[in-house]
């Protein structure tokens, strides 16, 4: 009788030990089929500036759609563009031709719903409406869920019968489904031609940012990031000429895209979660810069940046973060990580200076508690060469460093743990946690 109590109460234990985390949704295949997308090779190595990383934009911002998130606030989408290095910028980035005419760029706005929509448009590819008011702030929140592409003209101008636009124009939450082109003219269209100047649109990237509003502390946002970017192609001469950039980003890249699916899917986030897949990290962290120059930094509790975790150079479920004594949020997160039995180790070489080279930077820069979660760095043997491909990735691996991160990160989402604020100071060399 003994005995059989005695099995029946390891038996109860056994459930309690092994019972199931809801982070153990985040399944292996579904990681093996972001990842193999990503660093495919008909992505030619997702260079800045090439229609390869503006295909994988598109499918970032397709996933954040299904995962149910929402652009940022005054958005139009998840596509936040800016002007990559090499380009002189201009003012002039769309031209309108009107019953023949040439309207002014002060006379139109246009609204394209993803990037890459600049070709060439007439007045066919439009559903032409007729506003009999002037254009308000307010007035795209009853086109949201339009599917075909909108062109809304009035002849009516502001109040003050100087402008043609109020001051700015608020974007619905959403997003907007198609394309809307907003025009002041003083008759119907009988012809119409929108052009993209191919010189600026060539010269965008875009970070793709989605956002899941907190339940109770909506001002207080919690960060994931990753790059999406990498080197594109290497020079003749080669069999593989494609650097695929499978570790460095799409490992981390992919990350994001399963938290935001893992943290939708749960919808019990005190804190609001800002998702980011930046562009521009390769050519000196251009992406993350703009975008945290016109983000309230003071709004933000913390920043988890992801990066190359497709190998485990230190071995089986160990990982590394970046700038571990610049904030509180290593310590913070170690303490989970190791709840989740992973290990963080020290950096392998502190004179890399690896803190300053990812998109956690420029966060930190502003004093936010920002970090990189590596568990590779470049002295991995594939780092920015043709072989980081898919067949080296270690999938169980990166799948179980991303389970970690979603259970570390789950008291900064419900809000019960905020780590302390540190003033940046340059990196101390030779440190050495180990």
């Amino acid at each position: 009788m003994k005995n059989s109590w005695l099995i029946v109460v390891l038996s109860g234990l056994h459930g309690l030990l092994f019972a199931q985390h809801p982070v153990d949704s985040i399944k292996e295949s579904d990681a093996a089929a972001i990842i193999e997308i990503l660093a495919a090779d008909a992505m030619k190595g997702r260079a800045n500036g090439s229609p390869e990383i503006l295909k994988t934009g598109i499918f970032i911002g397709d996933r954040f759609k299904q995962a149910g998130l929402s652009p940022m606030p005054g958005q139009a989408s998840f596509y936040l563009p800016f002007t990559l290095p090499a380009y002189n910028p201009s003012a002039v980035t769309d031209m309108l031709e009107w019953n023949g005419e040439i309207i002014s760029p002060g006379r139109f706005m246009y609204f394209p719903s993803q990037p890459g929509n600049h070709l060439p448009k007439e007045l066919k590819d439009f559903t032409v409406i007729h506003q009999d008011t002037c254009f308000y702030n307010t007035m795209l929140s009853g086109y949201k869920y339009a599917t075909t592409p909108l062109l809304i003209w009035t002849s009516e101008m502001q109040p003050d019968n100087e402008n043609y636009f109020p001051e700015w124009i608020n974007l619905p939450n959403g997003g907007l489904a198609t394309d809307i082109l907003l025009v002041y003219a003083t008759h119907p269209p009988d012809t119409v031609t929108l052009t993209g100047l191919p010189q600026y649109y060539n010269s965008l990237g875009y970070n793709i940012v989605g956002m899941l509003p907190g339940k109770s502390k909506p001002a207080e946002v919690i960060i994931f990031s990753a790059h999406y970017d990498h080197m594109g192609t290497t020079g003749f001469g080669r069999k593989d000429t494609i650097m695929n950039g499978a570790n460095d980003d799409a490992s981390g890249t992919t990350a994001v895209l399963m938290l935001a699916d893992y943290f939708a899917k749960r919808n019990d986030n005190e804190r609001t979660i800002i998702f980011c897949a930046f562009a521009g990290e390769e050519l000196g962290l251009i992406g993350s810069e703009h975008f945290i120059n016109h983000l309230v930094t003071e709004n933000v509790v913390a920043v988890v940046n992801i990066e190359m975790i497709g190998i485990s150079q230190l071995g089986k479920n160990n990982v590394f973060i970046t700038g571990y004594n610049y904030s509180d949020l290593p310590a913070l997160l170690e303490k989970n990580l190791k709840r989740f039995g992973i290990k963080v180790r020290g950096e392998p070489n502190q004179n890399k200076n690896l803190f300053e080279r990812s998109d956690n930077f420029p966060f930190a820069k502003k004093g936010i508690p920002a970090h990189t979660v590596m568990s590779s760095d470049d002295d991995e043997p594939c780092y920015h060469k043709p072989c980081d491909e898919i067949k080296r990735i270690n999938i169980k691996h990166m799948t179980q460093v991303i389970r970690s991160i979603a259970f570390a990160t789950e008291s900064l989402i419900n809000s019960s743990e905020t780590p302390g604020r540190k003033r940046y100071e340059r990196p101390k060399l030779n440190f050495n946690r180990d």
